[in-house]
């Protein structure tokens, strides 16, 4: 067997160094203002003798080939610089973060297209950061939350030798554009009325998901635990509803998971008229099974299209929304999970102590059912002195004497 070499070049990419043969990988990185050159060795674990040579390139070849050398390009634009950052998140971090992650990633690819990462500038970020509000009708929170994960992206490209310095973490996010593009809510009702309640689920009895809607406002739900309700949940002879399970949103596909916390998991009691719904929505799943025959998609979920698929989850999102324009007499400010908070202030409204309503809606935290409870308490108080005022200070009441 052939002696092996001293350390120097074998083949284009291939180098000896102590005995054994690696794979060399040279590129130009930025340090300090000044473009350098680099080179990453990666071993073969070949020795390093001519009847190796060739096993190295072919290495060095599939390993370029799969990708599986990270080549650093100077000219690498934003888009593909963030979905490589996203790729590299994509395997740290939860599926909910990571699809939060995704969305904020698409408002930068969108805006910044092309552009090579290089070029960006603090001019540029502060414009994008300004779009966002002007042009986007995005909220603070949400531009905020996006500036975060464009500078850590670009962090990760000044690690890599890409550009000089981060220009991202110089900006200030322009707090005149904030506040005034913030939206404006009434914090004093996130939630329905008992009475409001009443009116919505009266005016919606024949809309396709009429069930869903009552059950989370009878149960307080959160939309990822209605979505991830499953047959094997509902026990018909114990009469119970057991909540477990969740689907949550992704990145185009429904993620599927256990509920957050202890306290989320919980068994609720199940009325006859309760059981009945259950029943019906069972024979229509039946009748929509045997009309797709072998295009329905089997499953255990209770909440679907009609072929089986899962609700994406910002399905009954926004069909909720468009409910509410449709009824004018309700709170426009209302979302989907404010139904959740509907059942709180309905609880609290009939007497029903704040302990035993956090253990109903699956609260881990005391602190936001009194916050509810604060609100509706609040709101009741305002009601009651103002119907006192009426009474006393009523214009017809004056006008007779």
């Amino acid at each position: 067997m052939a002696r092996p070499k001293k350390d120097g070049r074998r083949a284009n990419g291939i180098q000896g160094r102590r005995g054994f043969l690696y794979i060399v990988i040279s590129h130009s990185v930025i340090r300090d203002g000044v473009k350098c050159n680099v080179k990453k060795w990666i071993s073969t674990g070949l020795p390093d003798i001519p009847e190796n040579i060739k096993k190295a390139e072919d290495e060095r070849r599939r390993l370029l080939n799969r990708g599986a050398i990270e080549r650093i390009d100077l000219n690498v634009t934003i888009s593909d610089y963030i979905d490589q950052f996203l790729e590299k998140k994509k395997r740290v971090v939860s599926d909910t973060t990571y699809a939060a992650y995704y969305h904020r990633g698409q408002h930068i690819k969108k805006y910044f297209g092309n552009m090579r990462l290089k070029d960006l500038t603090e001019a540029l970020v502060e414009k994008f950061l300004d779009d966002l509000f002007i042009n986007g009708n995005v909220q603070p929170r949400t531009v905020k939350d996006i500036k975060i994960l464009f500078g850590n992206a670009v962090d990760l490209a000044f690690k890599d030798g890409i550009i000089a310095y981060n220009p991202v973490k110089e900006v200030v996010i322009n707090k005149k554009l904030a506040n005034e593009y913030a939206r404006e809510k009434n914090t004093d009702e996130e939630f329905f009325s008992y009475e409001e309640a009443q009116i919505f689920l009266r005016n919606i009895k024949d809309h396709e998901l009429f069930e869903l809607y009552y059950l989370t406002i009878f149960f307080g739900l959160r939309r990822e635990e209605i979505l991830g309700l499953r047959w094997s949940a509902i026990n018909f002879k114990e009469k119970t509803m057991t909540i477990n399970h969740t689907v949550t949103k992704g990145t185009g596909v429904n993620r599927i998971n256990t509920t957050k916390t202890a306290s989320s998991r919980r068994t609720y009691p199940l009325t006859d008229e309760q059981l009945e719904m259950f029943l019906n929505l069972k024979k229509k799943e039946k009748k929509y099974r045997k009309i797709c025959g072998n295009c329905y998609f089997e499953n255990d979920y209770v909440f679907k299209h009609e072929d089986g698929t899962l609700f994406y989850p910002d399905y009954p999102t926004k069909l909720f929304g468009k409910l509410i324009k449709s009824m004018p007499e309700l709170p426009q400010y209302i979302t989907l999970h404010g139904l959740r908070s509907s059942c709180v202030s309905i609880l609290v409204h009939q007497g029903m102590d704040v302990k035993s309503i956090q253990k109903w809606v699956g609260h881990s935290d005391i602190d936001t059912t009194l916050r509810i409870y604060a609100k509706v308490k609040d709101k009741e108080a305002k009601q009651e002195i103002s119907d006192t005022m009426n009474t006393l200070f009523s214009l017809e009441h004056n006008n007779k004497q």
